[in-house]
């Protein structure tokens, strides 16, 4: 395999040189904290750029036939030392092709949860606003399209709260992507997607100290069985 580190530039026998692209997988890893979530950010160890700090991420393993979703679990462990908890969600494709000095470097930029406490993670407020790659508008980016998806994108929401989340979990995530959304607001959202349910049995203790059990969301089966309808009658 040719290292990222070499030229990407490729030539076909009797015709004009063409320029290789390269696929990378970022990942923006939110923690599962009780009041806001925090986000993964590690240190690079090697050039360019050694010493700065960036997103968890690295080339896509095309040559071991690997998937985006077990990329960002593979870099997410090999980077951070954290396994990822729950779904992978799909954010955004960023191909400016002068992003990356070594070549053109298409990133799939991915969304995933990790738990709280996780160390290396920092405030979303303190994310650097100059990060190489691009990083910092990423970030910025999948954020707005976290915040924009929760409760209208099903794959983007179960991937990042799970079939089964607390209220407590759904704040913490819409509040780290928007820190203006009001409880009552992200609340009545919950509420009207169709997504979840109020569990009638929820009896989840908080983990953090004593109090109410937290409210506790499931998969609705009302609209997984509504879904299930739709397809057989198409």
């Amino acid at each position: 395999m040719t290292s990222l580190r070499e030229t990407n530039l490729a030539y076909k026998d009797g015709e004009h040189s063409i320029h290789g692209t390269w696929l990378s997988v970022d990942v923006v890893a939110l923690t599962q904290d009780v009041d806001t979530a925090w986000i993964a950010l590690i240190t690079r160890k090697t050039q360019p750029h050694r010493g700065a700090t960036t997103l968890p991420g690295g080339l896509l393993a095309a040559w071991n036939q690997e998937t985006v979703e077990q990329a960002a679990r593979r870099i997410m462990r090999e980077k951070a030392g954290v396994e990822v908890v729950g779904g992978v969600a799909v954010l955004d494709v960023v191909s400016d092709p002068g992003r990356d000095e070594r070549g053109h470097t298409v990133s799939i930029v991915v969304g995933v949860r990790i738990p709280a406490g996780t160390p290396g993670t920092v405030p979303i407020e303190d994310i650097p606003n100059d990060m190489p790659f691009g990083h910092s508008a990423m970030v910025r980016t999948a954020l707005a399209k976290i915040s924009t998806g929760l409760f209208t994108d099903p794959a983007l929401t179960y991937a990042l709260l799970g079939e089964a989340t607390t209220f407590t979990d759904v704040m913490a995530l819409a509040r780290g992507c928007d820190p203006s959304a009001s409880e009552s607001t992200i609340g009545s959202r919950l509420r009207r997607c169709g997504m979840y349910e109020v569990d009638p049995d929820h009896s989840r203790k908080r983990e953090t100290g004593p109090g109410r059990p937290a409210l506790v969301f499931t998969k609705s089966k009302t609209k997984t069985r509504r879904a299930a309808r739709a397809t057989a009658r198409a």
